[in-house]
């Protein structure tokens, strides 16, 4: 079987025999976690599947096929034994996915003593009443794989195998700008998926798009469109699906890089009711990656656009013109924020961890 190394999107992973690139001891999850670049590597088995596929097509076992199940055998015994060691440090043993390995292993060890029998090694062995020999395999390497990436999150700190080391960029676009028109017609959200300034958006299927509305009444919220399938890269929404003429739209974007690891992040829009005036202003805020962060990850890129009715106004006005605040409930602090070089003459702003204080609002305000 060959060995598959794919590093798009920034990891490396397939199906089974997970195993650490870098890293030999280790020690704790966080210190695992700052030898960053960690990666899985993987083994692509289409190729075994496809062989025992062929080795069962006429139930028979010959010789040079029970030379090469061996050397299976011995290869899957080997790897094996590295995954229990782990299973032993971690202290998993009891857990189900590491019960359904065991009991995956010992169906097959069971069918392989039957098949790999020494004393009939040089004959052929039927095995039409023992059972499909690549399903054997293929249970035990899927329980396997599950295992070992259960290990692996212990190992890196990916405790709830949501891995925050890929950054993806999820942005929403209106097809009414800023407003939710007043005559009741539809407005068009469209999500997109930037990696490392690429849109990546066709890449994924729709299933791993998730819309939810966030306004002041979130027990409605909870229950908004409830029937209906929120699954897409578009929602088409109305004046209806705002309360008190105003809702934040968002999309979340989870992929399933492996059975149980994944990438997420989220995409916020803010509409409100259109304003029946053509010369009606408003300003809208983006966020790049969402705005809801985890102590010490806020990474996103915060940015103020200005509308003029359905008129993206913002090209026409000078930088000087926008300042931003932060409200975080520490006003000696947030003094030093909002007159910061950061904060004044900018119609975008990167926030990092050190922009942050514990909950923290950040409003724009345009000079016109």
């Amino acid at each position: 079987m060959s060995t598959v190394v794919d590093d798009r999107l920034g990891r490396t992973i397939y199906a089974d025999n997970i195993k650490l690139v870098k890293g030999v001891s280790r020690k704790t999850p966080s210190s695992s976690l700052e030898r960053a670049g960690l990666q899985i590597l993987a083994v692509d088995r289409s190729d075994l599947y496809s062989q025992l596929r062929l080795m069962g097509s006429d139930n028979i076992i010959t010789p040079l096929e029970k030379k090469a199940l061996e050397r299976e055998w011995i290869s899957l015994n080997s790897s094996l034994a590295s995954t229990i060691q782990k299973i032993g440090e971690y202290d998993i043993s009891e857990d189900t996915t590491t019960l359904e390995m065991y009991e995956a292993f010992h169906a097959l060890e069971t069918f392989l003593a039957i098949v790999l029998d020494l004393t009939k090694m040089e004959s052929n062995t039927d095995i039409t009443n023992l059972g499909n020999i690549k399903d054997f395999f293929q249970a035990y390497y899927d329980s396997k794989t599950i295992v070992d990436e259960r290990i692996f999150r212990l190992e890196t700190g990916l405790l709830s195998g949501l891995d925050y080391r890929t950054k993806y960029t999820v942005a929403i676009n209106s097809s009414t700008g800023a407003f939710a028109p007043a005559d009741g017609s539809d407005t068009t959200l469209r999500v997109s998926v930037h990696h490392e300034g690429v849109d990546v958006t066709d890449n994924y299927l729709d299933s791993e798009f998730t819309w939810h509305r966030i306004t002041e009444d979130r027990a409605l919220d909870a229950s908004w469109r409830l029937g209906q399938s929120l699954s897409g890269k578009t929602l088409t929404i109305n004046k209806d699906d705002l309360v008190s003429k105003a809702a934040t739209f968002g999309c979340t974007f989870k992929h399933f890089y492996s059975d149980t690891m994944y990438f997420q992040s989220v995409g916020h829009i803010s509409l409100s009711e259109e304003i029946p005036a053509e010369d009606a202003i408003s300003v809208q805020i983006f966020s790049s990656n969402g705005d809801t962060f985890r102590s010490g990850q806020c990474y996103t890129t915060m940015t103020a656009i200005v509308w003029q009715g359905k008129e993206d106004i913002t090209h026409t006005l000078d930088e000087s013109k926008f300042n931003w605040s932060r409200n975080s409930g520490d006003p000696i602090a947030d003094e030093q924020w909002n007159t910061s070089s950061k904060a004044v003459g900018r119609k975008s702003i990167l926030l990092t961890p050190d922009d942050v204080s514990s909950r923290s609002v950040f409003v724009c305000d345009v000079d016109l």
